[in-house]
């Protein structure tokens, strides 16, 4: 099934005929509340979720697509395999990953889709089990961005991290009782950026196949940050760097 439905008519019709193959709708902020309202009301009958966003987002959606303030996205998610990933990558001058470490939490998942689109990385890597994967509240948590992210899902993570310092990655994994600090580390040329779980972060064996391991400094003696903050700072300290040496993807 097409992963982008676009305009009032197609959203509707998918609604009335194959709701369970929805996963959620997106509706533009300026839709007209006659359109929002018949809509909506299909959707909550269907038990599908709904979300508002800027007209922007949804061009960025749809692409060439007519949406007419009105997108549904359906059907399993086109996860990429690392090999398709990484000839992806190879079209960046100074490509950059997200590797996830058993993100559990969708929402988490999303936020990181989100910060990573925001600043630039190629893809995200996450493994197949015991990780969340693009569900619908992914989706809306990601604005959109797990559309237009490429991401894909591995069997053995430490054998992945290998294969991409065998491609010529320099992988750094955010550990809280690192010594050097994030500022510290070099994220120029092609690097791979690994962040852990909720609560138990990196597991020793895939903080043993980094090439380096770093923390987030802070100010008081709070516990450590959400993992959707702490990998949209790791990306933004990544983004600043290459943009200072002039290498912006």
């Amino acid at each position: 099934m097409k992963r982008i439905l676009a305009g009032p008519h197609a959203v509707t019709e998918a609604l009335r005929a194959t709701p369970g193959a929805i996963e959620v709708v997106c509706l533009a902020d300026s839709l007209r509340s006659l359109t929002t309202k018949d809509i909506e009301d299909l959707a909550r009958r269907a038990r599908v979720e709904c979300e508002v966003m800027p007209k922007e987002s949804l061009d960025a959606l749809a692409g060439k697509l007519h949406h007419q303030g009105v997108i549904a996205i359906t059907g399993d998610y086109p996860y990429v395999d690392l090999v398709a990933l990484l000839e992806h990558a190879q079209t960046h001058t100074h490509p950059l990953l997200v590797v996830l470490d058993q993100i559990q939490d969708p929402r988490n998942l999303g936020a990181i889709l989100r910060s990573a689109h925001a600043f630039g990385a190629c893809g995200v890597i996450l493994p197949k089990d015991r990780a969340a994967k693009i569900t619908a509240a992914a989706v809306r948590t990601s604005v959109g961005a797990s559309e237009l992210m490429r991401v894909c899902r591995i069997t053995n993570l430490a054998r992945t991290l290998d294969d991409l310092k065998d491609a010529g990655y320099c992988v750094h994994g955010a550990d809280a009782a690192a010594q050097d600090t994030l500022s510290a580390m070099s994220w120029s040329g092609r690097t791979a950026l690994v962040m852990g779980s909720e609560g138990r972060g990196l597991r020793r064996l895939t903080a043993a196949h980094c090439d380096r391991l770093f923390k987030i400094p802070m100010a008081t003696d709070f516990d450590s940050l959400n993992v959707g903050a702490a990998t949209a700072i790791a990306l933004y300290e990544a983004s600043k760097q290459r943009s200072s040496h002039g290498k912006p993807d």
